[in-house]
């Protein structure tokens, strides 16, 4: 075993100690709206809402959210964006991955070049809402799908990733007489599978985190996303709470413990679904950032 310097073991105490800092820097204020969450009313106001370790227990909170009756029909509606969303998601971007790594397909300089300036520019607000209106997706649940259907980016990093797979893998199945769909879905994609799961995870949180298509492109009296419910959640006046609290037959919670609550609730999915997925989201993230 090689003896390691001074300097290295200085180094890697650093480096621990930095990402330790950090990891309570970015915890921290997570518990403290956990807390806040969770307390009674009167500690919540004596302690100005920064609670460390709690001295009491209430769900009033939580009790008030889940009686007032829109925050599971929008949690169910993010899911089914989820479960509708990013396989289709996933099925496009892939094919047009796998057809970047065609670099000897006609128009395939015109092809990168139109992509990559999409990327970066687009239409705009209204030219887009227009565009949705005339093609009668406005104000409808493919609103929430369609128009992310295919990332260009999710595309490139999955392109350089099927870029590290042996080319003679595909040769050998061509000359067997296999189809591009076939190499691309009996070949390519189980060797993926790392890079699959990343661009799948980013195409999950976006669905699970995107506010605004809800904000703008779906009529308000609506069921809408988990994330719109929040920002709403957040917005929300003293008047608006009381009428949720008549709608919920309850006196309603302090508005910021309110907040605290839906936020708590919005995040903890991601958070239990992440640390399973982690594993291939960091080695699909490296390897598909691989340069040619």
């Amino acid at each position: 075993m090689q003896k390691r310097s001074v300097g290295g073991i200085i180094f890697d105490c650093f480096n621990y100690l930095f990402m330790a800092a950090i990891i309570v820097i970015m915890i921290i204020p997570f518990i403290f709206v956990l807390n806040g969450s969770i307390v009674s009313e009167r500690e919540f106001i004596l302690s100005g809402g920064v609670i460390l370790i709690p001295r009491s227990f209430s769900l009033n909170v939580y009790d008030f959210l889940f009686r007032e009756g829109s925050i599971l029909p929008s949690f169910f509606l993010s899911l089914a964006r989820i479960a509708v969303g990013v396989p289709l998601s996933l099925l496009l971007t892939t094919i047009l991955a796998y057809a970047l790594t065609k670099k000897k397909m006609p128009g395939y300089g015109a092809l990168m070049v139109f992509l990559v300036f999409n990327m970066y520019f687009n239409g705009g607000l209204v030219p887009f809402l227009l565009m949705v209106r005339d093609i009668k997706v406005y104000n409808t649940f493919w609103m929430y799908v369609l128009p992310s259907a295919v990332s260009i980016f999710n595309a490139l990093l999955l392109r350089n990733f099927f870029n590290t797979i042996p080319e003679t893998l595909s040769e050998s199945a061509r000359i067997d007489g296999a189809s591009e769909f076939v190499i691309l879905f009996r070949i390519i994609l189980p060797l993926s599978v790392p890079g699959i799961v990343t661009i799948g995870m980013f195409s999950a949180v976006a669905h699970w985190n995107d506010w605004f298509t809800g904000i703008a492109y779906m009529a308000q009296d609506r069921v809408l996303p988990l994330q719109t419910y929040l920002r709403k959640m957040i917005a929300i006046t003293g008047l608006q709470l009381d009428a949720m609290g008549a709608t919920a037959d309850m006196i309603p919670p302090l508005p910021d413990t309110i907040k605290m609550g839906a936020i708590i609730i919005t995040t903890l999915p991601i958070i239990c679904v992440y640390p399973f997925a982690q594993k291939y989201f960091i080695k699909g993230l490296l390897i598909g950032a691989v340069k040619d």
